[in-house]
């Protein structure tokens, strides 16, 4: 009979090994979500600021309104229509250097009277000097018997010979006998036998009449605002000055040291109420393009110009220049997030900086890493100074 002893050996157990395949599908299982939670944490976390520097670009026009205190049309504004005159005269100087020009040379001289009667001397009695100069009293005087006076005198002739010494001076309109009594002493020289005398040119009248002018328009804003506009209702008054009459005291190439200018000026003035701002307001708008935004403008502080007025339709036209100046905006299609995104930085320079409303622009990233535009639009921000 056959016996057979039974033996100890290592057998492999069938059991074991789903075990391990469970083990390495726990761990790529682990591993994959490590890496899709990465991803994700990647994109949420991932943020891109865009920072523009706009070159901004200026608006300019010309709106032209109608202003009517009756009758209205749509478009027209609401004011009043009036007028007011003013006058002045002024004296005003060359801008020439000027060249020298004979001129009378005058002084101070005292008048005694050592006759026992008053002596009257009426304007431009000769006063004759011991060299024989001929010389003019400038205002009438008189002098007490026994007493002197001061008094004024001029040379007869302009030119350096009138610019006499100290010196005694006799009145040949007197009677011999009375000569030596009433007579004239100076205790200076005479002085202004010539004078620098500037060349008047026609800038020098048109800038003197320019100056007069805006001293009157200037003037008139009080009053028009008492005529037009004493209760404050209007926002504002418009005015036009007429020349009605212009006194000069010289021509364009005369010479002289100063010249006098006298204006009469009608001030037309033409109130207007708050709905001309509103009507301005709308226009500059109106020529803003969609991908721009508005950043400066004149628009509270307007200047509007008279072209026309009428004083019995009580109407007038007028003329608003309006400035405003312009930048990229943020909402621009030119900041399109899908063309932007996967960008590096210079890219993304290189892609912005080519439009003409970009000066330039920088980038941050957040966190470090990130270094491309992220691909979710509402990581992107774009900031226009």
């Amino acid at each position: 009979m056959l016996m057979v002893k039974k033996t100890d050996f290592a057998i492999n157990s069938p059991q074991k090994s789903p075990l391990r395949i469970y083990k390495r599908i726990g761990v790529g299982f682990i591993s994959l979500t490590a890496i899709l939670l990465l991803i994700v944490m990647y994109m949420a976390l991932s943020r891109a600021t865009i920072i523009v520097e706009p070159n901004e670009k200026s608006l300019s026009a010309d709106l032209l309104v109608t202003v009517k205190e009756k009758d209205l049309r749509s478009g027209d504004i609401p004011g009043k229509i009036g007028i007011t005159s003013l006058s002045r005269e002024a004296v005003f100087t060359s801008s020439g250097d000027g060249v020298e020009m004979p001129a009378k040379a005058e002084g101070q001289i005292t008048v005694y009277n050592n006759s026992a009667k008053n002596q009257a001397l009426i304007a431009t009695t000769r006063f004759l000097s011991k060299d024989g100069v001929l010389f003019r009293l400038k205002d009438e005087v008189t002098v007490p018997a026994g007493g002197s006076v001061r008094a004024e005198i001029a040379a007869d002739k302009e030119g350096k010979s009138g610019e006499v010494g100290p010196t005694t001076f006799t009145i040949p309109g007197l009677a011999a006998s009375l000569q030596t009594k009433i007579f004239g002493k100076s205790e200076a020289a005479m002085t202004g036998g010539t004078a620098k005398m500037s060349v008047i040119s026609e800038k020098d009248i048109d800038d003197a009449v320019k100056n007069l002018t805006s001293t009157l328009m200037a003037e008139s804003a009080d009053k028009l605002k008492t005529l037009l506009n004493p209760d404050g209702k209007f926002s504002g008054i418009a005015r036009k000055e007429v020349i009605k009459n212009k006194e000069l005291s010289v021509k364009a190439g005369d010479k002289a040291p100063n010249f006098k200018v006298k204006l009469e000026l009608d001030i037309v003035g033409a109130a207007y109420d708050s709905s001309l701002h509103d009507q301005a307001a709308k226009t500059l708008s109106s020529m803003i393009a969609s991908d721009r935004k508005l950043v400066s403008s004149n628009i509270s502080e307007l200047a509007p110009t008279i072209e026309k007025y009428d004083l019995e339709d009580k109407s007038a036209n007028l003329k608003i220049n309006l400035v405003g100046s312009t930048i990229i905006s943020a909402d621009s299609p030119v900041f399109d997030r899908e063309k932007l995104a996967g960008l590096t930085v210079e890219e993304t320079k290189q892609y912005l900086e080519k439009y003409a409303g970009i000066k330039s622009v920088e980038i941050k990233f957040f966190p470090f890493w990130v270094d491309r535009i992220p691909k979710l639009r509402d990581h992107v921000k774009v900031i226009v100074k």
